[in-house]
């Protein structure tokens, strides 16, 4: 067919030709005969013709109309090639001694049933022995081999053992049409004249002059290729002068025949050039109006700090005697809302940082030439500790990275400590215990004022940054990538997958060293290598030291890791009556913003092993066997910030559910200890001891409204602020315990941090063919094409499509279940296996 926009005609690739046999009524009795095909002649007996000059009825065109590339083996007793035409074909045909095979599924037979010529087997099927000798494409399934035909399904294993791909995988990408680059020129925008442009003196472009402009043309084909979506082919036609010293013949009477052999004339030599559309999907995180608004939000917090330092320079912004002279909203304001601010503006910006982090890979490969391995398939920003990650992403040239890690560090560890810290309460904390009812205020301190103000600039600038950044490359997704079946579906349009062959089990260390000298590129939504840009010895041995853990399990999930934080959990719990009921409340007094500081810590600390539970359930889920298909598309990493407990909540996944829920709860434990560091405890314990003295509960309205030592604070306000702090401290204790009991052991060979970790686990797996065709599936569809098939899956050991033992995640049934040190593959050698793991 032809695309025809009014713009120019797309000549669409042919297919590939082939030959297909099925029965015909052509025998030695034939009903055609030479009455023109007249029914009531009576049928003639005829010889029969032979193939070499059969003329098909179905209007086939004749034979030495064209040629056919098709080879025979030197058996062959065709006298004549097959033309590879638009008419009816010949296919060649399985040698008889096959058995019928329900796995004879190949897609040229259903989708050329109607293009054939029909033959019954009175033809002589001697001169047929040869054309079955070429070998059958297996690559033309869509699907593994079942248990009837053994030995076509070992022929299937030899070819995935040495290194080709079959079932439909790594099918590559071809032109969905081809474009002639005059044709492309003329139809672009810039060849017609504006009103202004037809009185410039300037020549405009021509359909000759604009390919000499390779970068222009190669413009317009991406342009092209990005409008329709599909990858296209344009054929470029370049002047060249051809040289005609090079013929031969006669020199003409009264020609000089120097001039003659130096004379050129032009000619045209076409090149082709593919392009493959460039998609710029992008999460709403990432977007140009929610970064606008995080820069604007930094601005305009930047202005609000500037004006109540003023104004606070001036006349103090709050004066009370008690806190009980202050109306119940105005007093949560002052307490409450200055921490809730510089909190939530902290999320905001976590929720950038997520998606740029998750998303960098993608971007690098989607670049023109592609990426090495140790910058895209193999890199890891989700589970790297926070303060450590600008660094490698600068390393790495990841500047987008960098720049929102930087802004996020500031937005979610600075900004809340420097909140708490610049509201002062005058005068002085010894002062105020030793007059009550003096008159107290609420001003600005000058110089965390200002440190604060200069931090919201530095992160609007970082925003600005970030923006370009952002807007200026192209991210080469149509959808969101999730889960594993995300990650397979770009993966099994190409090669890739051979790259990691005998890596199952292997160290982020290994696949490092093997990949270290491969490039990939993110092409028409597929992951492939990118084998035009050669790899240079230096850009090889750039990233020497790998960044990954070795451990196959996140840190926090470890005793060196999970055990210190619950330690500190219950020490922090413990400084706290230390603070508020013994002298030391003068460290408070002298430096609030530390108690400020060490929740922001413990935040931080529990951002890390929420991360790695999110990133290690779908693995857990497989671990434990038959699950369902939906855990192939499940990513909790790609959900943002209390998405991930209500999603979890919805699917019963009770450990993810309870980390989720810390999280919030984390947030709002920043905020109420930041109550507490400027209250005196000891207060709360006189006037509890006054109360249990005086025996006075008849008036608990009166009691609850106290104010406390210096009048800042209420019974009620303190009680409350506490016992949230308390409870929320001891549901993190609990919580991280539960999970450090449950998720202790290793259940991986290693962890699936990074895209060359996750294509390692199922490079064999069976379901791969499940995937072919689904690299612009969207999660939704994936999701409902899995369901569909009603498979379930697991994570261990199984059969791959070479016939050998792999470790991963396939379909079931598997042949076993992994267990971390123990070796399946080698069950019959437990001579091999250390005596610790019996």
């Amino acid at each position: 067919m032809a695309y025809n926009n009014n713009r120019f005609q797309i000549t669409p690739q042919p297919g590939p030709q082939h030959l297909n046999h099925k029965i015909s009524d052509l025998s030695d009795i034939s009903p055609y005969d030479d009455d023109n095909g007249d029914p009531s002649s009576p049928a003639r007996i005829r010889g029969r013709e032979s193939l070499v000059s059969l003329q098909s009825s179905y209007g086939s065109p004749r034979l030495d109309d064209a040629s056919d590339e098709t080879t025979y083996g030197p058996g062959s007793s065709w006298s004549a090639p097959f033309v590879g035409s638009p008419g009816p074909r010949y296919q060649p045909v399985s040698p008889p001694s096959r058995a019928p095979s329900t796995f004879a599924r190949f897609k040229s037979f259903r989708s050329r049933a109607q293009d054939t010529i029909h033959e019954d087997e009175s033809i002589d099927m001697a001169l047929l022995s040869a054309a079955a000798s070429p070998g059958v494409d297996l690559t033309s399934f869509s699907g593994p081999m079942g248990a009837q035909d053994q030995e076509f399904a070992k022929a299937l294993q030899e070819q995935e053992a040495s290194g080709k791909l079959t079932g439909g995988l790594g099918e590559g990408m071809s032109p969905k049409a081809t474009i002639k680059g005059d044709e492309l020129i003329a139809s672009s925008p810039i060849l017609k004249r504006s009103f202004t442009r037809s009185f410039s003196m300037m020549k405009a472009p021509t359909a000759k002059s604009m390919p000499k402009s390779r970068a222009g043309l190669k413009e317009l084909g991406q342009n092209e290729a990005n409008r329709l979506g599909e990858v296209i082919e344009v054929i470029i036609e370049e002047p060249t002068d051809v040289d005609l010293s090079s013929m031969v013949g006669p020199t003409a009477v009264g020609l000089d025949p120097n001039r003659m052999r130096n004379s050129t004339f032009p000619a045209q030599a076409s090149k082709t050039e593919v392009f493959y559309p460039q998609p710029n999907w992008k999460p709403f995180f990432m977007r140009w109006p929610y970064i606008t608004s995080l820069i604007t939000l930094s601005v305009g917090l930047a202005i609000c700090q500037e004006v109540l330092y003023q104004r606070s320079a001036a006349e103090p912004l709050i004066k009370f005697q008690r806190a009980t002279d202050i109306s119940p909203g105005y007093y949560f304001i002052f307490k409450f809302v200055p921490t809730i601010i510089t909190v939530t503006y902290g999320v905001l910006w976590q929720n950038t940082d997520l998606e740029v982090k998750r998303l960098e890979a993608f971007y690098q490969l989607s670049k023109e030439g592609g990426a090495l391995a140790a910058e895209s398939v193999n890199v890891n920003y989700i589970t790297m500790f926070n303060f450590t990650r600008p660094f490698l992403a600068l390393q790495r040239k990841h500047y987008a990275v960098a720049t929102s890690s930087v802004a996020t560090l500031l937005a979610v560890s600075l900004v809340p400590t420097l909140g708490a810290a610049v509201l002062v309460v005058g005068p002085d904390r010894k002062t105020r215990l030793l007059d009550p009812d003096i008159e107290k205020t609420i001003t600005i301190q000058p110089v965390l004022s200002r440190l604060l103000t200069m931090t919201f600039f530095a992160i609007s600038v970082l925003g600005c940054v970030l923006f370009y950044q952002l807007n200026t490359r192209r991210s080469g997704l149509l959808s969101d990538v999730k889960g594993i079946a995300g990650l397979a579906s770009m993966a099994v349009v190409s090669h890739i997958m051979m790259d990691f062959k005998d890596m199952d089990v292997a160290k982020p260390k290994d696949i490092h060293h093997k990949l270290k000298n491969r490039r990939y590129a993110l092409r028409n939504s597929s992951i492939v290598p990118e084998d035009s840009v050669l790899v240079s010895s230096r850009e090889a041995d750039k990233y020497k030291d790998v960044h990954l853990p070795a451990n196959p399990h996140p840190l926090m999930l470890r005793a060196e890791g999970c055990i210190p934080f619950i330690i500190g959990i219950l020490l922090f719990l413990g400084f706290i009556p230390v603070f508020l009921f013994t002298p030391a409340s003068v460290l408070t007094d002298k430096a609030p913003w530390v108690i400020t500081l060490l929740a922001v810590c413990i935040k931080l600390s529990w951002g890390s092993l929420e991360t790695a539970i999110r990133m290690m359930e779908p693995y857990y889920i497989l671990s434990k066997r038959h699950a369902p298909a939906k855990t192939l598309t499940l990513d909790y990493t790609a959900m943002p910030f209390a998405v991930v407990a209500v999603r979890a909540l919805f699917n019963r996944h009770w450990t993810v559910f309870l980390v989720g829920l810390g999280t919030v709860m984390v947030e709002a434990l920043t905020i109420f200890v930041t109550g507490l560091a400027t209250v005196e405890g000891r207060d709360f314990l006189d006037i509890l001891n006054k109360a249990e003295d005086s025996g006075a509960d008849e008036d608990g309205d009166h009691f609850l409204q106290e104010g406390l030592g210096d009048g800042s604070e209420t019974v009620l306000s303190f009680t409350v602020t506490l016992a949230l702090t308390v409870l929320i401290l001891t549901y993190l204790f609990v919580v991280a315990t539960v999970v450090f009991a449950r998720r202790r052991h290793p259940f991986l060979p290693r962890q699936p941090n990074t895209i060359a970790s996750v294509l390692a686990f199922v490079h064999q797996s069976k379901m791969l063919y499940d995937f072919v065709g689904t690299a612009k599936f969207t999660n939704a569809q994936m999701r409902g094409r899995l369901e569909s098939l009603g498979k379930t899956y697991g994570l261990g050991w199984f059969d791959g499509r070479d016939g050998q033992t792999h470790c991963g995640v396939d379909e079931e049934e598997l042949t076993g279940s992994y267990k971390h040190g123990i070796d399946y593959s080698q069950g019959n050698k437990p001579w091999l296996t250390e005596w610790q793991l019996f």
